[in-house]
């Protein structure tokens, strides 16, 4: 009787210690493994949902996406190659679809999913069930709440963070970056159950590979910022300045903020601008290439709304690309050009300029060849000529942005020359350009290189090259943003 007992209770033990192992609890589910044609396969939907797995069907191509941390994994029916992050791997075996699921063979994939770390599974003694790992995200998403003197953001968590394990930066591009190590976190999920506000324009969730990161950008500017954590919860207190003229300060930013950038890309149109004969690259191509690739940098890395003047291979008069720049509300006036200079095709490199009232005598041949476009135009009596003195009366209103414009074009030779050291600085030089004459805002005109050169020719005729120019161009706007934003 006493060994009866005793065996009843041995089995009672083990079959509590099994059950423990195989629970959820301890991260570890259970699917079946079917067998067609005496293969194994398992079920990639089931796979998925106790592995804690997104996946999502497409199905026009009838392909499975499955997505694991920062990995993405593609199966199609019929075929034997499996897609993680587009690197094709061969499982030797088809995939097998019935309509709505997709069944994996199962021995190959052991060997891939193994190699590439994804959820850890492995065959029980029996060979008939499929032990998953399940994957429990720690990250769950964010809420942001406005303070009287700043902002909280808040990340909710399933366990605690240590300080220690959590750091956090601010960009130049007014990026907050939080990152936790040991983090995990589903990309998707946390922008599903996020809750923001205003103040912060866009949030981006990443799963690297031993640590999760979370980007907000942030509206506005902020004093500092603390970091503390519990175990449901890791919190960061963004301060702003909660001097008696807050407000008026923030009526101030709010004026002078560069929230719109206009971008006007040269010439356009019937009026292809320099060029080389012979030679099938126009400075009108370059300029919009080069505007649409900055407009992208701007809207993506600042969330500043950009205008274009063009957006398309058009003709636009100069009074109109000022007039869409004055009345779109911009706080900023980039025209990009490019150089020719066929009597010398040795001068090269890069120049920009502004406008200083009284002065514009630096590059009076280069102005002389950007105004006649004007000749082009259909109502030429909308210029008046820039003499001497009609130049000193039209940029008088150009006065209160000389000190911005001028800074703003000392850091765009700054960054194309980094960005091109071998190619010639022409330095910062002012001259009387129409497009910029009627800018009612901090302007200047670049002109990023000389087609008439070969070396140029060569640089401006590649498209990674006016990426360059265009990230050049971001910089300095960075930079400027930040001098005159905090200055306010």
């Amino acid at each position: 009787m006493k060994n009866n007992t005793l065996s009843l209770f041995i089995i009672f033990i083990f079959s509590v210690l099994l059950s423990s192992a195989y629970s959820q609890e301890d991260n570890t589910v259970i699917i079946d493994v079917n067998s067609f044609d005496k293969i194994k396969y398992f079920s990639a939907v089931e796979y998925s949902k106790n592995a804690g797995l997104k996946y999502s069907f497409v199905e026009k191509k009838d392909k499975l996406i499955i997505q694991y941390k920062s990995k993405k994994i593609i199966l199609s029916p019929n075929n034997s190659f499996m897609l993680i992050d587009d690197k094709a791997y061969n499982l030797s075996i088809p995939t097998l679809f019935d309509g709505n699921d997709f069944w994996i063979p199962l021995e190959a994939f052991l060997r891939i999913s193994n190699a590439q770390k994804l959820p850890l599974i492995r065959l029980d003694s029996s060979e008939t069930k499929l032990l998953v790992d399940y994957v429990k995200y720690n990250i769950k998403g964010c809420k942001v709440v406005n303070k009287e003197n700043g902002l909280v953001i808040k990340i909710e968590t399933d366990k605690l963070f240590n300080e220690d394990v959590i750091s956090t930066s601010i960009t130049r591009g007014g990026w907050l970056n939080v990152n936790v190590r040991g983090g995990l976190l589903d990309s998707i999920g946390v922008l599903e159950n996020s809750k923001i506000n205003s103040s912060i324009i866009q949030i981006k969730p990443k799963q690297n590979e031993k640590s999760a990161q979370i980007s907000f950008l942030l509206k506005e500017d902020f004093e500092d910022y603390g970091i503390s954590s519990n175990k449901n919860s890791i919190k960061i207190s963004l301060r702003s300045n909660i001097a008696y003229n807050a407000e008026k300060i923030k009526n101030m930013k709010k004026r002078w903020n560069l929230d719109v950038i206009v971008i006007d890309p040269g010439h356009g149109g019937k009026d292809p601008g320099c060029l080389v004969p012979g030679k099938d690259l126009y400075e009108k191509t370059v300029t919009l290439d080069v505007a649409k690739k900055l407009g992208k940098l701007i809207e993506k890395e600042l969330g500043i709304k950009v205008i274009y003047t063009r957006t398309e291979d058009e003709f636009i008069p100069l009074w109109k690309r000022t007039k869409i720049a004055n009345e779109s509300g911009g706080k900023l006036f980039l025209s990009l050009h490019v150089n020719a200079a066929p009597n010398a095709r040795s001068a090269r490199g890069f120049e920009t300029y502004f406008i200083r009232p009284g002065k514009f005598d630096d590059a009076t041949e280069v102005a002389k060849r950007e105004n006649q476009v004007i000749e082009l135009e259909q109502n030429t009596k909308k210029y008046p000529s820039l003499s001497r003195e009609n130049l000193i009366i039209a940029t008088m209103a150009q006065s209160s942005f000389t000190k911005q414009s001028e800074y703003l074009a000392g850091e765009i030779q700054t960054e194309l020359h980094k960005m091109f050291p071998s190619t010639k600085n022409r330095g910062v030089k002012q001259a009387g350009f129409h497009v910029l004459v009627g800018a009612s805002m901090p302007n200047v005109l670049i002109e990023l290189g000389f087609i008439t050169n070969s070396q140029d020719y060569n640089m401006l005729i590649k498209s990674k090259n006016r990426q360059k120019m265009a990230k050049a161009i971001f910089e300095s706007i960075v930079t400027y943003k930040n001098k005159y934003e905090n200055e306010l």
